[in-house]
């Protein structure tokens, strides 16, 4: 905790620092930038803007993604590795961020004719840009005429770009990337998994003659794939097959540049791993019986009961990571492969020369933004639960998908603070009896009042804003781009933020 904090707002620093983990009041509190704590205890400056701009509101910190950066790129440094990293607009669409990571190395994936055209506009040059994700018409055409590098999702794309590509000025090699999916292994048993993404590996082999047969018009930059994150297990094959594609390609006269392996490289959500892990035990104690419940309705979380014993598995992500962001991409990377007697992928496409690409996604947006929510009022709910009413809703947190389970922190209003002799729910705004913003318990030391702002942490990643919605002509969150310049906070506009011009 800086000292800064402690000092100016014992209120906010109690709220962090919180008291020590029990079992009655099981706490996990989040990970939380430095940056980021002194922003909050500038509690003037966070009461000001949501007066000003209104609740919810998500707040942005660009130069964060920077650091981020760094440490991506130091892995990369470390293993000797060439290639590029590419910043994925898909999980928040500040154009604050893109605008600060245009300023960068890194590349940026986009996903859509939108997104393309907004990372155009935020500074990227179009060498530095990749287009993945479903393509109608528009979105192929534009990524064509402004040279995109295309990662083709479907064998009917290729054709698409042939047919378009007679209709271009000038012959230019299209640039390609050909994402495959439907890994399997003898080695390894996992249960395969369906996904609308992808040419299927049995493709393979067909896709490769026809890029042969048109060398004149494709640039085959290599293959990709994706997993999600955590998926360890098909991760290694997945590697090895289209390592082996790669070669395979080369002994027939293609000349790819590169594997790229996706992303799914994850965050630290939570300080602490005991905190994290004594909270999943007391949720499950709660699902057992052995005390009370800690989600909505006795929920469960994904966890239930049966005949007395528990089953069921966690709905909601691991928040805390042993190797999180760089470190998990590291360990990838690092994996023995027994197929190439047991080198790493890093060392084998450093060796042959060959480049790396990674779409690292949320882990990227790691500790880049936070929502706050103003309070409109408490109330007591039909079964004695304590609900703490904010003037947001659920699509603001994307709360019905990715659930985030870390404390939020409190930014009292009042000099008069009130114990909170339970924990209490966060609900929102909707006229719905399931506007859940979180859906479990939490105990805070002191209970909110109307005025009081609650910060949500880290939720820059598909959490702030990938499931907005107008929904009962409720608002939509405006988004601000602060930055510590020396010892004070300026803030903008997210979409009149310019990284060359602050001062």
């Amino acid at each position: 905790m800086t000292e800064s904090l402690q000092h100016n707002d014992a209120c906010l620093a109690d709220t962090l620092l919180g008291s020590t983990n029990n079992r009655e009041r099981p706490r996990v509190r989040p990970a939380i930038h430095p940056s980021i704590e002194r922003f909050l205890a500038d509690t003037s400056l966070v009461f000001s803007l949501v007066d000003g701009l209104g609740s919810p509101l998500n707040v942005l910190f660009p130069d964060l993604i920077t650091e981020t950066i760094s440490k991506f790129e130091q892995v990369y440094t470390d293993r000797l590795l060439q290639g590029r990293i590419f910043y994925t607009s898909k999980p928040n669409k500040a154009s604050s961020l893109k605008r600060r990571a245009a300023l960068t190395s890194v590349g940026l994936d986009v996903s859509s004719a939108g997104e393309l055209k907004e990372g155009l506009a935020c500074g990227f040059h179009p060498s530095r840009i990749e287009a993945t994700g479903p393509k109608n018409p528009e979105y192929v055409s534009l990524s064509l005429q402004q040279d995109i590098l295309i990662n083709v999702d479907t064998m009917q794309e290729l054709l698409q770009l042939l047919e378009m590509s007679r209709q271009l000025p000038y012959k230019r090699k299209i640039r390609v990337l050909v994402r495959l999916e439907g890994f399997t292994s003898e080695r390894v048993a996992f249960t395969p998994q369906d996904t609308a993404f992808g040419n299927n590996i049995s493709e393979a082999s067909h896709i490769i003659d026809f890029l042969i047969n048109h060398k004149e018009v494709f640039d085959f930059y290599g293959f990709s794939f994706h997993f999600n994150a955590g998926d360890n297990i098909r991760r290694p094959p997945a590697i090895e097959r289209c390592l082996e594609l790669t070669f395979a390609c080369m002994e027939r006269g293609l000349k790819p540049r590169g594997l790229d392996i996706g992303g799914g490289y994850r965050i630290r959500y939570a300080a602490s791993q005991e905190e994290w892990n004594t909270w999943i035990e007391e949720l499950k104690a709660s699902v057992l019986g052995r005390r009370a419940s800690l989600s909505w309705n006795g929920a469960g979380l994904g966890y239930s009961t049966e005949n007395g014993l528990l089953k069921g598995a966690p709905n909601f992500m691991d928040h805390f990571q042993k190797h999180d962001g760089p470190a998990d991409l590291a360990s990838v990377i690092d994996t023995p492969l027994p197929t190439f007697s047991n080198q790493s992928l890093a060392r084998i496409l450093s060796d042959s020369l060959l480049e790396l690409y990674i779409e690292p996604g949320r882990a990227l947006l790691d500790q880049c933004g936070i929502t706050l929510g103003r309070v409109n009022g408490v109330k007591t709910s039909a079964l004695g639960e304590t609900l703490v009413m904010l003037d947001m809703n659920r699509t603001n947190m994307n709360s019905s998908q990715l659930k985030l389970l870390t404390d939020p922190v409190i930014i009292y209003r009042g000099e008069h603070m009130h114990p909170a002799t339970d924990g209490v729910y966060y609900v929102g705004n909707l006229c719905l009896t399931h506007d859940m913003i979180q859906y479990q318990k939490t105990f805070p030391n002191y209970l909110p009042q109307p005025g009081d702002v609650v910060a949500f942490i880290n939720t820059a990643a598909y959490q702030m804003d990938f499931a907005e919605s107008e929904v009962l002509r409720q608002r939509i969150a405006d988004k601000v781009a602060v930055s510590e310049v020396g010892n004070r906070f300026v803030w903008v506009r997210d979409e009149l933020y310019n990284p060359m011009n602050l001062r």
